[in-house]
Formats: structure tokens, sequence, C-alpha cells
């Protein structure tokens, strides 16, 4: 799975534990967690361990990491009353089940089977970004992400200029408009899963699993629907 996608469906997932558990501290965790298995693996494994391994998905892509974070999430919570480790750890499950890590019980179930597996991709960065550009969910995140990245730095900053103002009025109904465009992609994938391999919906689920891209994009239209409607509502009840 790629690297917008992947960081969407954190975002999303932050997004619902920070209305459901009304702390706003879960957000930035649980999204940073679903892209932390490939900031720690790709520098290791395509750089520091090139020549031995050449392979992205290593120890932040095992089980074991997801159980360390959780287990220290645990300490850090009780002692400190901290829950970044907690949401660090449902990000990287998250991009764990994005990835089908079960798929490579190797790695998954690290040290159980033995070493890591070696599997060198010579170029690999370079494959990578042109393999990105050629993907659509990959685009689809990033249109939504970089304009939600901007309303966001616009409200923390106090940003007052019109189009900011415009635009964080709108922002529910835009959530909202972009949540029902991705539950009905995803219901589409959904109900023609059989021949996806055949149709033209293929690229929207190249790079992954189509049964777990599809349900990454019903959750995402899910969570982007229900909280405004939410928002709305008890605006409209106050």
């Amino acid at each position: 799975m790629f690297f917008f996608f992947h960081l969407l469906v954190g975002v999303a997932t932050g997004l619902f534990l920070s209305e459901v558990l009304r702390s706003r501290r879960w957000f930035l965790p649980v999204a940073v967690g679903s892209i932390l298995p490939d900031l720690i693996d790709k520098p290791l494994g395509h750089i520091l361990f090139a020549a031995t391994i050449g392979y992205g998905r290593i120890i932040g892509h095992s089980l074991i990491f997801f159980a360390i974070l959780l287990i220290f999430g645990f300490l850090l919570w009780k002692y400190r009353g901290s829950i970044l480790l907690f949401g660090l750890s449902i990000g990287v499950l998250l991009h764990q089940a994005l990835d089908s890590m079960w798929e490579i019980p190797i790695t998954w179930y690290y040290p159980l089977y033995g070493p890591f597996p070696a599997k060198m991709l010579p170029d690999f960065f370079i494959h990578s970004f042109w393999n990105s550009l050629a993907a659509p969910q990959e685009w689809i995140a990033a249109c939504i992400l970089i304009p939600g990245a901007l309303l966001m730095l616009a409200d923390l900053t106090g940003r007052k200029e019109s189009y900011f103002r415009t635009l964080s009025r709108i922002k529910l109904h835009c959530m909202s408009f972009v949540g029902i465009v991705m539950f009905g992609l995803g219901l589409l994938l959904v109900f023609n899963i059989t021949r996806i391999e055949s149709s033209h919906l293929l690229p929207l689920v190249n790079g992954g699993d189509p049964l777990i891209v599809s349900l990454a994009f019903i959750w995402c239209g899910l969570v982007f629907v229900c909280i405004p409607i939410r928002h709305l509502s008890q605006a409209e009840y106050n």
C-alpha cells in the first residue's frame, strides 16, 4: 500500500477516536503510527541493510513491534497518563492490516519463522515514486489530505484571510461530500470484488489486497460522513 493512502486511513481513524473518546490527543499519534512502519523500515531495509536484506517490510511491519508499543503504551498511560504510544500502536496495526502482513508470516510473526527475508530491489525509491504516481488511490488520498492539512494549519495559526474563512465555513460540507464519494467507491469495489482483476477498477486497488483496499475506502467514507453530521446536528440543537 502507498504512503498517502496509509496516512489517509490513519487520519480517518484518528478523527474517529478523537470524536468517540472526546479527546484530540488521539489524532496525531494514530495518524503518525499509520506511516511509522514505512518510516522505520524503508530506510533500514533499503539503505542501511540494502546489501543484506534489501527489503522494506521488516521490524516495523512485525507483530512484535506492535506488541512492544502496546506494552509500553500501557505503562506510559498507567504511570504518566499519556496515550501517545497507545495511539502509535493503533496506527501501526492499521498499517500492517493494509499491507496484509499475514500473507508474509516470516515478517509478521518474526522471529518465530527465522530471520527477515532478503529481497533485493534495486532502485527501490525510484520505482516506488513512479508506482505511487500511477496509483489512483494515492492521488485521491493526497487530494483529500493536502487541503485538510492547509485548513488545519490555518486554524492552528489563526489565519484570517477571506479564503480560509470561507473554507472553514464549508469544511464540514466538503468533508461529507468526500465521505460520500469514498463510501461509494468502496461499495463499487466490493460489489465487483470477484471480477476486479479483469475490470477497469483494478488501478484503484493496485498495491494492496482488493478487499482490504475496498474496506478502507468504506471506512474512511463512513468517518468523513458521520463526523460532519454529528457536528452539524449538535450545532443545530444548540
